[in-house]
């Protein structure tokens, strides 16, 4: 910001408004108040800026009571909408949104936007400081009024005073004077009256103002632009927006408008291609791009949700119509079908976009089935949302986690919730040996006492087949109640068959009892030893490299699988071999060649004298590396 100016006017003034009215809006643009001076007998420029006060008040000068108003925290505002013709953009309007942090309002304070419009200012940084100042400055909303002696005959209108009195805890407290008012008194005396608004130095902070250039002239051109841009060149107005817009004036192609907001008390102008289409266009970067929405985590199912289950929607918009990077749009979102109660959010909010992208979560809690919907951006979505079951299956245990084909399982108990004494469950049997399942059927129910309910006496029949192990599944699920739909799982256990039989077909990938299998076991081929500096000898022994080597049940070859030290770092130190493991030394197995230690030397010494590799008794063994 202290690089560049922080106030000109550039922009066009309509000529149809009165003098007065586009003198405030020039002033406006400027960062100044336009105040009469009756002592001059003329109209004065007071700066809007930081300054020191002119002149003292307290019980000395003040006469009479001292009225201290402020507004109500819903008529200030939060927010500051302004537009403005962006000069990086052919003097397009262009649209610069600020709000105050969440943190810095009031406990409870609601929305609140104001609306700006600077059509004589075309500069970003211009326009964002004048929103951000006038903000700021309508959030100071302590008014204080009182009437003075003669020594207020020189104070105008914009200047600061400061005021003490001890009842309102007011030390040198800086106002900026809104208003002056002279009067005759009975006696002849005269007294001012003045009013005041509350100053504070921080609303004419530039701190973290900057200039950023935009432009849609990227090479890049925006669909909504594409027909306008083309039209352009066809017209002699001159190479800037800012002679187009004038020249448009001038030929009655353009309306001017002024209109009053009494809320704010302020004069807002606009001016307007007469042609609505290609006004349209050009305010096309000042707008909010188009928000869609869809499901992205909405529980079990698509639309159909179960009460308590979290609900995230994914929302996006290709900020097609975009100058610049991304801004953050703010949108508001509507809940219908419920009641306040029945979700953990507010029916009705804002949701914030980061760069495109933006989420909404909520929880529905109902007690009967409803249909609620949420609306925001360009769309709505509906969400079927049912009571969670009341009746359900809840665990499921057996009497064996396995058995023997052949043999009969004693029992299996279901535990149920909200199941009335004498109901039924329903049960099925499945899993690849419910073949094998004799004397009870595949489907059936169980009837519920007390939330339990039990399948008894399950035999099994031996195929006298061999083959690998097998499983039978026990499913209990509440009839009519479509657990799954919402999140309470089908309870089910399952119990392991073993196959008793040695012989019957050869299957090449299930082994039988019995069955010699080749196997490889992950080898030490290579030791390192550590070792004391004072006396040479070893200290510790660790694995350097390892090899997958044959392994045999009997005979073959002891290797060691893991070493300790015994007297480490003294003449006696030895190494002595902890675990081993039989490794086939046949000749001729594939794979490489590896000469492996299977017994260490005695007198284990080097240090820094000898090598550090730990010797001894090796073996050809072939294999391969890990």
């Amino acid at each position: 910001m202290a690089s560049n100016t922080k106030f000109q006017i550039n922009g066009i003034i309509d000529t149809s408004e009165n003098v007065l009215s586009n003198i405030d809006q020039l002033a406006t643009s400027s960062g100044c108040f336009i105040s009469w001076d009756p002592s001059l007998g003329q109209w004065s420029v007071i700066l809007n800026t930081t300054s020191v006060s002119v002149k003292s008040f307290d019980d000395d000068n003040i006469i009479g009571e001292i009225n201290v108003s402020g507004s109500g925290i819903n008529e200030q505002f939060n927010s500051v909408s302004v537009q403005f013709p962006n000069r990086d953009t052919r003097d397009t309007v262009d649209v610069i949104e600020l709000e105050i942090a969440s943190a810095d309002r009031y406990p409870q304070e609601l929305d609140n936007r104001l609306e700006m419009s600077l059509p004589t200012v075309n500069d970003p940084v211009q326009a964002q400081y004048i929103a951000t100042r006038e903000l700021k400055q309508n959030r100071l909303d302590k008014i204080i009024e009182f009437r003075a002696n003669f020594e207020a005959n020189n104070i105008r209108a914009g200047d600061l005073v400061d005021i003490t009195n001890t009842t309102l805890d007011f030390t040198n407290k800086l106002f900026r004077v809104i208003q002056v008012d002279e009067q005759d008194t009975d006696e002849g005396n005269l007294v001012f009256s003045v009013i005041a608004q509350e100053y504070d130095a921080d609303v004419y902070s530039d701190a973290g103002l900057k200039r950023e250039f935009r432009s849609n002239f990227t090479g890049i051109k925006s669909k909504i632009f594409n027909t306008d841009i083309d039209a352009k060149e066809d017209f002699a107005f001159g190479n800037t927006m800012g002679r187009l817009l004038a020249a448009n004036l001038g030929l009655g192609l353009l309306r001017s408008f002024l209109t009053s907001d009494e809320g704010s008390e302020t004069n807002q102008q606009e001016l307007k291609f007469d042609n609505q289409a290609t006004q349209e266009m050009l305010e096309a970067g000042a707008k909010k791009p188009s928000l869609t929405h869809a499901e992205l985590t909405p529980g079990i199912g698509t639309t159909k949700i179960c009460s308590g289950s979290p609900i995230t929607i994914n929302a996006s918009h290709d900020c097609e119509v975009c100058f610049i990077e991304t801004p953050n749009y703010t949108y508001d979102y509507t809940i219908t079908g419920c009641t306040a109660n029945e979700v953990n959010v507010p029916l009705t909010g804002t949701i914030t976009t980061t760069a495109q992208n933006a989420t909404f979560s909520f929880t529905p809690t109902v007690e009967e089935e409803k249909t609620i919907q949420v609306e925001f951006g360009d769309n709505t979505t509906s969400y079927e949302v049912s009571p969670a079951p009341t009746k359900y299956a809840s665990n499921v245990v057996a009497s064996q986690t396995s058995i023997t084909e052949g043999d009969t399982i004693t029992s299996i108990t279901v535990t149920t919730v909200g199941i009335a004494d004498g109901q039924t469950i329903n049960y099925a049997i499945t899993g690849s040996a419910s073949s094998k399942v004799s004397g009870t059927p595949l489907t059936g129910t169980v009837t519920i006492n007390s939330n339990t309910g039990s399948l008894t006496s399950i035999a099994t029949t031996d195929d006298a087949t061999y083959n690998d192990s097998e499983d039978l599944i026990f499913t209990f699920t509440a009839t009519g109640e479509p657990n799954d739909y919402c999140s309470i799982s089908t309870p089910s256990v399952t119990i392991q068959v073993l196959n008793d039989d040695a012989t019957g077909p050869i299957t090449p990938d299930v082994p039988k009892p019995g069955d010699y299998q080749c196997s490889y076991a992950s080898v030490p081929i290579a030791w390192c030893a550590t070792f004391d500096p004072d006396t040479n000898r070893i200290k510790a022994i660790e694995v350097k490299k390892t090899a997958q080597l044959p392994t045999v049940t009997t005979g073959g070859q002891p290797f060691p699988l893991t070493c300790s030290v015994t007297n480490p770092g003294e003449a006696s130190a030895a190494i002595s071999i902890d675990t081993t493991v039989r490794v086939d030394t046949t000749a001729g197995i594939g794979g490489a060649r590896f000469d492996v230690i299977y017994a260490f030397d005695n007198n284990v010494g080097g240090g820094a004298s000898g090598t550090r590799a730990v010797t001894g008794s090796t073996i050809a063994v072939y294999g391969f590396f890990e």
